[in-house]
């Protein structure tokens, strides 16, 4: 039996960290029972500066590629690459890209009682699929409860203690220069980014553990 301490650096509202836990999990599904895995997940804003109220996804993505031409391009090939792995990428004008810091209040308090990833998924599957604004703390509390927050988790997911935690958290990835998303630590060593197909997961995880046992 291989065990695999695997974090997931990762934002809730990062496309390419859904498709890569989307497959990430296939690989261990493939891998099977010779494998033991351990997951967490660690927060990574990738917009910080989008304010508490959220922005315009059509507006603020619009700008960054350029113009609405491209961004619906790339809207476009990411809704074919989710078809492929069985992820329903919704997206309209309406649509807000919100700031995902109470989100990962959340996602941390969950992991508290081992429901981090069912946590993450949910919001993954929220703002995604339903196109819901996961910036809102209203949806977070209603998340929070469908996947299994009591009243008093929540409180604690919305404390000043809470905030301090995770930017604590997000400075000490700051410092191991993580710059992009997904990327995933395993066994605390060994540094894996992207949204890898399966197969090559299985392969990457394979490899870490035999270099790990040797």
């Amino acid at each position: 039996m291989a065990d695999l301490t695997i974090d997931i650096v990762a934002d809730p509202i990062c496309p390419w960290c859904y498709l890569g836990y989307t497959r990430l999990k296939a690989a261990m599904e493939h891998l099977g029972d010779d494998f033991r895995f351990d997951i967490h997940w660690l927060p990574f804003e990738l917009h910080p500066d989008v304010p508490a109220s959220g922005v315009s996804r059509s507006q603020f993505l619009g700008q960054k590629f350029g113009s609405q031409e491209k961004l619906n391009e790339v809207t476009h090939a990411l809704q074919n690459v989710g078809i492929e792995a069985g992820l329903e990428f919704n997206f309209s004008d309406k649509d807000v890209i919100p700031n995902t810091k109470l989100a990962h209040q959340f996602i941390a308090q969950a992991s508290r009682m081992s429901l981090a990833t069912p946590m993450m998924t949910a919001l993954f599957y929220a703002y995604f699929t339903k196109g819901e604004n996961i910036g809102d703390q209203e949806i977070l509390i209603r998340i929070a409860k469908e996947v299994g927050l009591q009243e008093e988790d929540i409180e604690d997911a919305l404390s000043r203690e809470a905030e301090l935690l995770i930017e604590e958290k997000m400075e000490r990835l700051a410092q191991l220069q993580i710059q992009s998303v997904p990327t995933y630590i395993i066994n605390e060593k060994f540094l894996v980014q992207g949204a890898h197909p399966p197969e090559t997961f299985a392969e990457i995880l394979t490899d870490i553990t035999k270099e790990d046992g040797a």
